[in-house]
């Protein structure tokens, strides 16, 4: 009986002697980074590691919430590495994947036969009957940070084979539930790959690019009141490139808005949606207005949402062998930045080469560029966008990505550069207090409640203006 106990006293002392080892070995990996110089020369890279290091413990280092560049495989248990909802949109379009393997293939085709279920028996809801006869079809934007809401909400294309009608519905994946529909006069099964999406900081506007009939594309507004969605505001035609982003430090006022105009006539038509049912969109509009565009070729440019007027516009040279994959805010909305990635297919032995431009938030003024480049196979054509995205961490002061410059493409690194302080005290202190509670490993919401309200929603990244 004593053996008994002092061996579970040892094994005891054995297992309390590792746990201390391994907190000290944490404390020393946290003590070598925090001893580090805190101000940093803006653009500097001050770490580049492994993926598998990045997950293990230099996210949470640098002040980056948990991320996976590879794969973002959180939509459901079926996902496996490669299956996230990118690369999901052509998969639940066309039913296979690319892959010159039959059995991949009948396994690609159950997987998405069960996702389609999963959504149609979890997000789609049995009592609403305007959605009966519905399938899921497609995911707009995808899972990444540039997706809708940065990933934690998506938006679904179903289809009805019986009333050849496309809608959209809004899926918080958080809360595992169905926010609202939008669209009930889209004729035909749209492709996902060719809508573009974006939701108000409020949640009460959504703006949809999707192409309607033969090559026009329309930029449709909707408004959305608890679970109804209501076409306002429709802009035809339009560059079938069109991207835009809400302003993050406003409400559903503004938003970033790139288009390449080639001067044809575009026409507003606005909807009276006081007067209209659910959606709306089959009605005819009140008022249609000409859109004078003074500016011509590639441009990105702040746009005032009720209005529709353009405050700040800035010019983009493209290279021909270059296209926009996307662009997004950073949280405190110094700074946008813009993705481009080279327009051929990587899907084999090449290597994908892609860039950051990286402009101020409120100018548009271009600071830096950063040439990066991946491994082979990961085609920005035909995988997922996780790998070619940038994010951002929670001080909004430091921006990661993947690269495998400099080492010959022979391994997935990530990169973490150093953005510089925007010159606002305001904007410096809210680093300041962020990064000083991801060192000591506290929460926003530990000081949150002891401020005051507007100070309260600084910190917290809420919207400053209506």
């Amino acid at each position: 009986m004593g053996t008994h106990n002092s061996k579970e006293n040892s094994n005891l002392i054995l297992s309390n002697v590792e746990n201390i080892n391994t907190r000290e070995t944490s404390m020393k990996r946290k003590s070598s980074i925090v001893d580090k110089p805190i101000y940093y020369s803006g653009w500097q890279e001050i770490c580049r590691c492994s993926h598998a290091d990045w997950l293990h413990g230099n996210a949470e280092l640098f002040g980056f919430t948990p991320h996976k560049f590879i794969c973002n495989s959180e939509l459901h248990n079926i996902c496996a590495p490669g299956f996230c909802s990118e690369s999901l949109s052509r998969k639940l379009h066309h039913g296979s994947y690319r892959s010159s393997s039959k059995r991949f293939q009948s396994s690609t085709s159950l997987k998405s036969k069960k996702l389609r279920e999963h959504f149609e028996y979890n997000h789609i809801p049995a009592m609403i009957s305007s959605l009966q006869n519905y399938s899921v079809h497609g995911i707009v934007n995808g899972c990444s940070i540039s997706g809708l809401d940065h990933g934690s909400t998506i938006m679904l294309l179903i289809y009805s084979a019986v009333l050849e009608k496309t809608k959209f519905i809004i899926v918080d994946l958080k809360l595992n539930r169905y926010v609202c529909a939008l669209g009930d006069d889209y004729n035909g099964l749209i492709d996902a790959r060719k809508v573009h999406a974006a939701w108000s900081m409020d949640r009460t506007q959504v703006l949809i690019r999707l192409p309607i009939t033969g090559t026009t594309t329309v930029l449709d507004f909707y408004k959305i009141v608890k679970k109804e969605a209501k076409l306002y505001r429709r802009i035809s035609p339009i560059d079938i490139n069109t991207q835009f982003q809400f302003c993050p430090n406003y409400w559903s006022s503004r938003l970033a808005f790139y288009t390449h105009s080639t001067g044809v006539s575009t026409t507003i038509m606005n909807y009276n949606i006081t007067s209209l049912p659910l959606s709306g969109s089959n009605k005819t509009p009140i008022q249609t207005l000409p859109l004078n565009q003074s500016i011509h070729g590639s441009y990105l440019c702040s746009m005032n949402v009720h209005t529709w007027s353009m405050s700040k516009n800035q010019n983009l040279v493209i290279d021909d062998s270059f296209r926009l994959l996307s662009f997004v805010y950073t949280p405190d909305s110094v700074y946008l930045i813009l993705t481009f990635v080279d327009n051929f297919c990587h899907c084999g032995e090449t290597l994908p080469i892609s860039y950051f431009d990286i402009y101020h938030g409120n100018t548009f003024q271009c600071l830096h560029r950063i040439h990066t480049q991946l491994s082979t196979h990961i085609c920005p054509w035909h995988l997922c966008r996780n790998p070619l995205t940038s994010i951002f961490s929670m001080s909004s002061s430091r921006m990661a990505f993947c690269t495998t410059k400099n080492n010959g493409g022979r391994e997935l690194q990530v990169s973490i550069i150093v953005l510089p302080n925007e010159l606002n005290l305001k904007s410096i202190c809210r680093r300041t207090i962020i990064q000083y509670l991801n060192e000591y490993h506290g929460k926003i919401e530990d000081i949150t409640n002891e401020l005051p309200y507007r100070l309260s929603q600084y910190i917290q990244y809420r919207p400053e203006y209506q």
